[in-house]
């Protein structure tokens, strides 16, 4: 049975991927400090001072941890945190946790590499003041003359790049092990279902200049869901 303050627990297919994928809905307002010992979920000190609402989306996002490795056949449940904030999986899985408004979501596959990544992300989408305050830091001008020459209105498509930028480092992360610039990877072609970006940067010795990675999109109502594997 699920918390009182999580609901819509449904799997998620997504395309040309062999792992499982859980999202789910929840309010904080029902939230309770109970919550993580009921289930079985170990709270990080960093967060035991955080608000509700932060507290509220690391369970439920963790919960969703435990409903896709007990889906994988693991005996392992616990998700910790690193010291960058990043998800810290048992041995021979990757996945990737977002969350954004009430909604979560989390994505696991097996592995047998330790650099290989995926990543996934959603987001709410952008009004269009945010969108044009923050556009600089996350696209170049080639960037917004190809969502501009797309048929989407820009804060929508300023949404979906910056989505799946956020999908592209968690997907990198394992093998770059540092933070990057937005402005690292840029968006050379766009489609409703996909995105395709090209490195501006070296990131290590086998991610170089020119790289390229493909990022799907899915966009429902206001929001939008990105997924990448490295």
């Amino acid at each position: 049975m699920n918390p009182p303050y999580i609901s819509q627990v449904i799997p998620v297919v997504l395309p040309d991927f062999s792992g499982v994928c859980f999202q789910c809905e929840f309010d904080p307002e029902f939230y309770t400090i109970e919550a993580p010992r009921q289930l079985g979920i170990i709270l990080p000190e960093t967060l035991h001072g955080a608000v509700i609402k932060r507290q509220s989306e690391y369970v439920a996002g963790r919960y969703l941890a435990k409903r896709c490795l007990s889906a994988l056949g693991s005996t392992e449940s616990d998700v910790g945190i690193s010291q960058h904030r990043a998800p810290l999986w048992p041995k021979g899985m990757i996945g990737s946790i977002s969350h954004s408004s009430n909604k979560a979501i989390c994505v696991l596959s097996q592995c047998d590499l330790p650099e290989q990544g995926i990543g996934i992300d959603i987001e709410q989408c952008l009004t269009d003041s945010t969108a044009t305050s923050i556009k600089n830091t996350i696209i170049n001008e080639a960037e917004q003359a190809l969502i501009t020459k797309h048929d989407i209105d820009f804060s929508t498509g300023l949404t979906v790049v910056f989505s799946a930028k956020e999908s592209l480092f968690k997907a990198l992360f394992p093998q770059v092990r540092a933070y990057f610039d937005f402005l690292d990877a840029e968006v050379i072609s766009m489609d409703r279902e996909n995105l395709t970006f090209m490195l501006k940067k070296a990131l290590t010795p086998t991610l170089p200049v020119g790289c390229t990675f493909t990022v799907q999109v899915h966009r429902q109502g206001k929001m939008v869901r990105t997924f990448v594997k490295s």
